[in-house]
């Protein structure tokens, strides 16, 4: 597909995503008084499917692929206009979170001056990773692990993502990545947002019990290609600098810490 003429952006904030057929973004994310742009990339074959989700977006493009190497894409093609943004939201195309949520996400990521932060979700939700899980009556808690389904970056921490980026990765990884490219030891500048909260589908949601992503040709070579990622970069695990071998999965030597939280007139509930 050729290069598209790419409008002037009407906000300083940008959502992307990688949508299939199976989502409801375009009832969501796409309200009046949003205050981002909306850009997306269509990998389903749907003619009628694309022509409807233009109608409510400020740029689609139709290409194979999953979410970040679609994002690599977009950010290697279009890079003059991308540059245009301040801060971006990289939404998994099944999360459920409202327009109104979404502008709040680009507010306290400028309020706290946080470089990659992401909402907490709500009860019912898929949790790989315990501190993602809401808590009631706080703000934020500082992390040094973000997850890959909903990271928000500002213009300087994507750029070092995608500096790092390896086209392989499906997405296993990238949260690892995400925060190792920009600097693991700052405690704060990462955090979950917890005044905001988002549905992340459990697996028996989707159709066919599973995610559209296992339909990518190189979905279970995925781990695979994130350790030899890995060691191409020499990279080190982020706790206390202890190194990953590249031969054993990432997640045996992986943790993630909680720092401070940030509580709803600085009052932390009684247990």
């Amino acid at each position: 597909m050729q290069h598209q003429i790419v409008k002037e952006p009407k906000h300083k904030n940008l959502v992307f995503s990688s949508v299939g057929d199976n989502t409801n973004f375009n009832y969501l994310w796409t309200k009046k008084y949003r205050k981002y742009d909306l850009w997306v990339v269509y990998y389903g074959d749907n003619k009628e499917k694309c022509e409807d989700y233009k109608k409510s977006v400020d740029f689609i493009e139709k290409r194979k692929g999953s979410k970040f190497q679609n994002l690599y894409h977009i950010f290697k093609k279009y890079n003059k206009e991308i540059m245009k943004y301040e801060r971006f939201f990289i939404l998994d195309d099944d999360i459920i979170i409202s327009t109104s949520d979404i502008n709040k996400m680009f507010d306290m990521s400028k309020k706290y001056k946080l470089w990659i932060c992401q909402p907490s979700f709500a009860p019912g939700s898929k949790i790989s990773w315990q501190h993602t899980k809401n808590v009631k009556n706080a703000i934020l808690r500082y992390t040094n692990f973000i997850e890959v389904n909903s990271p928000l970056y500002t213009r300087w921490a994507l750029c070092r993502l995608m500096n790092f980026y390896d086209e392989r990765l499906i997405g296993w990884g990238v949260d690892y990545l995400s925060i190792w490219s920009a600097g693991h030891m700052y405690k704060n500048t990462y955090a979950v947002i917890h005044i905001v909260k988002c549905v992340n589908p459990q697996d028996t949601e989707k159709p066919d019990n599973k995610r559209e992503l296992s339909k990518l040709k190189d979905w279970d070579k995925r781990e695979q290609d994130w350790l030899e990622v890995k060691k191409k970069l020499r990279m080190r695990n982020y706790d206390r600098n202890t190194v990953i071998l590249a031969n054993e999965p990432w997640h045996k030597h992986h943790s993630y810490n909680t720092y401070r939280t940030v509580w709803i007139n600085n009052h932390k509930p009684r247990a």
